[in-house]
């Protein structure tokens, strides 16, 4: 019965708006159950031709509960294969949303379970995270750009993604583009990506290529932030260290 999954979609959708409830929902195993409705919302509305039959809409509702619940929980304590129920909803989220704010509380769980160990961000890459954050970057809003680079920066250190900038000239750009954001939360995500990426010898020597020095030294000289300072530093230093070797 549609309407009866309908109202639980929506019910799940209100308790998580709640903090307190976010726990006991992964405790009781409400993530099985949101996942296996999402599934249900997803085969129904790519059956009926997409997000324009409005069938499956449900889908979307399961999807943020799932956003707000990784969003202030822990990843780590989620019961085995779990966390793998959140990837592809919040992922479509990210284009399917009907609002910016759904699109945004994605980004946040997203970012959240980023977090957890480069086996998880692997993951996450492979299954397109990667490519549907730049597509937040795009946004007109500028907190669903912000939680965009601030996912990618989450996501720098693993396997996938270091081999995605080692040959992508376009996303070294956008992460060189946002350092110098007047918004202090995105410069320090996209500091931070730069400081961490720059670890790796392949990447750094594209980020000189890219004049990637240059920036840096530009916004070092323009701030007296200093968790700013902090991260343009270390970038500075790993590409200095690469151009020693």
């Amino acid at each position: 019965n549609e309407r009866m999954i309908e109202a639980m979609a929506f019910c799940f959708k209100k308790i998580a708006q709640d903090e307190k409830n976010r726990g006991p929902l992964v405790q009781q195993r409400g993530l099985r159950l949101l996942g296996e409705l999402y599934g249900m919302g997803a085969e129904v509305m790519d059956r009926n031709g997409g997000p324009d039959s409005k069938k499956g809409m449900w889908r979307e509702d399961c999807a943020v509960a799932l956003a707000r619940v990784a969003i202030s929980t822990n990843p780590a304590l989620y019961p085995t294969g779990s966390m793998y129920t959140f990837v592809r909803p919040l992922i479509w989220l990210f284009g399917g949303a009907s609002h910016e704010l759904h699109q945004f509380e994605a980004g946040l769980g997203l970012t959240n379970i980023a977090s957890v160990d480069a086996e998880t961000r692997d993951v996450l890459v492979l299954n397109g995270a990667w490519s549907a954050c730049v597509e937040l970057l795009s946004s007109e809003n500028e907190e669903v750009q912000r939680v965009g680079i601030e996912c990618m920066a989450n996501l720098i250190i693993c396997d996938k993604s270091l081999e995605r900038l080692s040959s992508s000239d376009q996303d070294i750009k956008l992460f060189l583009l946002f350092a110098k954001a007047d918004n202090k939360r995105m410069q320090l995500a996209a500091t931070g990506g730069l400081a961490m990426m720059t670890q790796d010898p392949r990447v750094a020597e594209n980020v000189l290529r890219l004049e990637g020095e240059k920036v840096l030294k530009e916004i070092k000289a323009g701030t007296d932030d200093q968790n700013v300072l902090v991260r343009v530093n270390a970038a500075l230093k790993n590409l200095k260290e690469t151009v020693a070797t």
